[in-house]
């Protein structure tokens, strides 16, 4: 197990190294900080989310949180007209633009599965989907307070 975490980390090492080559040679990229851009994520994929929900997240105050949201909003990312305490929604053009993001991100997972056959890349995916079953039950229930079955 500690060899396989070992392996896990050095990855997820190299993905990230890809990432900051990627935003640094990629000006559409650095348009958004990387927590505006988790911000956006987080609202997509993790709904309802609130800005309270994202002050716990981050760990920052609801002031700092309040200013990724107003340039988030400011950018026709997210919807501007919600009530206090209401959870966050992307508009239209926010989906767009979250969905151009993640391809150009994407393409730096590419690159670690390019030596793989078709075979091995079934076989990836299913061990990947499982792994992915397990991260998704850790962030509702440790991050978001929220239990889901198993």
């Amino acid at each position: 197990m500690k060899t396989l975490m070992m392996t896990l980390f050095s990855i997820s090492l190299k993905t990230r190294i890809l990432r900051e080559w990627q935003k640094a040679n990629r000006a559409q990229d650095q348009e958004f900080s990387e927590r505006e851009l988790l911000t956006l994520e987080l609202i997509s994929d993790f709904g309802p989310i609130t800005e309270k929900g994202l002050c716990k997240i981050f760990g920052i105050s609801f002031s700092s949180v309040g200013d990724i949201v107003k340039k988030l909003t400011q950018a026709n990312l997210v919807e501007a007209d919600r009530g206090r305490g209401q959870p966050l929604e992307l508009t239209k053009h926010g989906k767009q633009r979250l969905e151009q993001i993640k391809e150009v991100s994407a393409v730096r997972f590419g690159y670690l599965l390019e030596g793989l056959t078709e075979k091995e890349q079934e076989a990836f995916l299913g061990i990947m989907a499982k792994v992915d079953k397990n991260a998704e039950q850790y962030v509702q229930r440790l991050v978001f307070d929220r239990y889901t079955a198993k």
